[in-house]
């Protein structure tokens, strides 16, 4: 095995750590930047089996040592970011915030991120990932998880088995472990992601090139096929994106190419102007720190509510490469010498210490509840109300577990509890988050409804609803079991008003997938269904209600928590949405809707917009309540939706009394 530096390495970390940077920050040209963490496990799996079967071959090998190394490697720039990301989170966090951070913080003290993001976060991609701080420490967790058990597994075969059977082993490992990657991502792709079984593979392909026979080939070859492995590094790059199935088969990819570049560079090292200039390798030697510094940066840009914008970008990159040559100058460098010092005393005073400081800090914040004494009472009436969720408070109503059956209209009742059931509610997520408003409205009109609503199912009879799972359409069952379910309902009870409502946006866009067996557009599937539900409602009440939706914050950039963290930061951000975007993602819809009309010119439709809405621009608060729900983009929630209600009455009167 070569032992000597390889600059090459260096210029591989340096394009791993920006690949993932470009892809944070959101070059759509990059939607594939995430492979720079593989890159990085692969560099890591090849040098580590390098330094661990070096010592095992001279009998220098013993775990504490290789474990004081670590924390050498890792630990003064992981607690320097630790500690000043931490500060910053007290200074901006709010309470639920900061003891979630906490936790995070538990879990990345003991390099177990990844099993933390695991279990609370879910998917890598999604917007809820998006403000927490520590997301990108689940790759450390994989490693060093990885490292519990690779050097006990090199002691059983280095020097007892020869080199050809010894990759043989690496090699049925590695195969073994990419089955068992393929098979857990088709089982659930959101966890597998942060798994370090799932990774493990990975690593071992890094593992695999210093026992393989070294290549003698000219150097011009070897040259050329270098800069075909960074075309495929690159390719997999710019190609790839969220929707691609990974880290599976996928990851052989960028992984294989990796591999194939160092393997090349142990007979051709330092030859790639790409991979060898000094701007390359400067980069790749502070790759550790800008990677912990990079995330953070872009997750308090998100908390101030700076757009992504190419200045912001700028700023960000510029700022993470001032950080990380910091703390490799003043952190990294001057903390090596310690390496000489007793095993024991490094993994104290090194690891044990300031890892006992960060879980008592954690400790504190939790049994504190996050120091709700840091904000005024303002700040936590809207908290309250921003995770006020409908589908909880009615959760007897909502997703119930068999899609086949209606709830009890005992558990479900709207307005007042009298024996007649005056209007039903058929809808979705967004119908349910309703309920608070329309609760409003038939108490005032002495009402009682009843409210049927599951995720995902807007009332289409007839019509059959499939999700995109990794570019490839998954049947949603329950969309048509609840629907026929529904319809035979319908078909043996009258109602003197029905009300329809759900999240329109999503079956003219990408999001969803709808058939019929009849027609091929969405719009046309969707107009076909909808007027069948017209047909059905119709026949089954005196009088049908349509509900407009509310705007959706995603196109404009708008958190829920906008106008909370105006006061909590002292920022003075637009908390409005654009009318125009909210009318263009809704303008199929409504031209459906208008040609309803035609065939029922009574269908009455209910417009709440008309409270938030003028002809520019959309609020996402009335009265100081906020509207929004804690995290996302299109539902309101419980206590926006009561005053979104009571304010309605207050400006137009009662909708459901005539």
């Amino acid at each position: 095995m070569n032992f000597s530096y390889r600059a090459d390495i260096d210029g591989l970390r340096a394009i791993a750590v920006l690949l993932v940077i470009f892809n944070h920050i959101g070059l759509s040209f990059f939607s594939g930047g995430y492979i720079g963490v593989d890159v990085f496990f692969v560099i890591s799996g090849y040098l580590i089996t390098l330094i661990l079967t070096h010592d095992i071959q001279s009998k220098r090998f013993s775990i504490a040592r290789f474990y004081k190394k670590r924390v050498v490697r890792l630990a003064p720039a992981y607690f320097t970011v630790l500690s000043v990301v931490s500060v910053i989170a007290w200074q901006v966090m709010l309470p639920d915030d900061l003891s979630q951070y906490f936790d995070s913080v538990m879990y990345a003290t003991l390099l177990m991120a990844n099993i933390y993001m695991h279990n609370e976060v879910g998917d890598y991609f999604s917007q809820s990932a998006e403000g927490i701080p520590l997301l990108h420490l689940w790759s450390l967790g994989v490693e060093e998880q990885f490292y519990i058990f690779w050097p006990l597994l090199l002691l059983l075969f280095v020097g007892k088995v020869s080199r050809k059977y010894t990759w043989v082993i690496i090699t049925t490992l590695i195969i073994t472990l990419l089955i068992y990657a393929q098979y857990k991502l088709t089982k659930n792709a959101d966890k597998a992601y942060y798994s370090m079984p799932v990774r493990a593979f990975e690593l071992l392909i890094g593992a695999l090139i210093g026992f393989l026979p070294q290549l003698k080939l000219p150097k011009k070859l070897l040259q050329s096929l270098v800069w075909l492995g960074l075309i495929v590094l690159f390719a997999t790059a710019v190609y790839f994106d969220k929707q691609m199935p990974f880290p599976g088969a996928m990851a052989l990819i960028p992984c294989l190419a990796t591999a194939f570049i160092i393997y090349l560079g142990q007979s051709s090292p330092s030859s790639n102007v790409l991979l060898s200039n000094r701007l390359s390798t400067w980069i790749g030697r502070i790759s550790y720190p800008l990677y912990l510094w990079h995330w953070p940066i872009i997750v308090l840009f998100g908390i101030y509510m700076q757009p992504l914008n190419a200045e912001n970008q700028a700023v960000i990159l510029i700022l993470s490469i001032i950080l990380a040559f910091l703390t490799y100058k003043f952190v990294e460098k001057p903390t090596k010498r310690f390496v000489m010092a007793a095993n024991y005393k490094v993994m104290i005073i090194g690891f044990l210490v300031p890892a006992m400081i960060f879980i008592a800090l954690a400790k504190t914040i939790n049994i504190n509840k996050g120091f709700p004494d840091r904000f005024p009472q303002s700040v936590y009436i809207k908290q309250k109300a921003l995770n006020s969720f409908a589908h909880v408070i009615r959760n007897k109503c909502m997703d119930i577990k068999d899609p086949q059956a209606l709830p009890d209209p005992d558990n479900c009742v709207l307005g007042n509890a009298k024996p007649k059931i005056d209007f039903l509610l058929i809808g979705d997520s967004h119908a349910n988050s309703y309920t608070a408003m329309l609760d409003v409205w038939a108490k005032d009109a002495n009402l009682r409804g009843y409210d049927v609503t599951q995720s995902s199912t807007f009332y289409l009879p007839g019509v059959q609803r499939s999700k995109s799972n990794f570019n490839r359409w998954e049947e949603l069952g329950k969309f048509k079991l609840r629907n026929d379910a529904i319809t035979a309902h319908l078909a043996k009870t009258h109602y003197p008003v029905i009300i329809l409502a759900g999240s329109y946006v999503p079956y003219f866009g990408p999001e969803a997938k709808i058939e019929d067996g009849i027609h091929h557009s969405n719009e046309e599937i969707f107009k076909t269904g909808f007027m069948n539900a017209l047909k059905i409602a119709y026949q089954s009440s005196d009088r049908v209600i349509l509900l407009n939706d509310v705007p959706r914050l995603d196109r404009d950039g708008v958190p829920a928590d906008c106008n909370l963290r105006n006061e909590i930061l002292n920022t003075h951000a637009q908390c409005t949405v654009s009318r125009r975007n909210y009318e263009q993602q809704l303008l199929k819809f409504n031209r459906i809707v208008a040609e309803a009309k035609l065939t029922y010119p009574d269908l009455k439709i209910i417009d709440p917009t008309k409270v938030i809405c003028n002809q520019q621009v959309c609020r996402i608060s009335i009265d100081d309540v906020p509207l929004y729900r804690n995290k996302d983009t299109n539902h309101i929630n419980d206590q926006g939706s009561r005053q979104l209600g009571i304010e309605y009455l207050k400006q137009y009167g009662n909708p459901l009394k005539n």
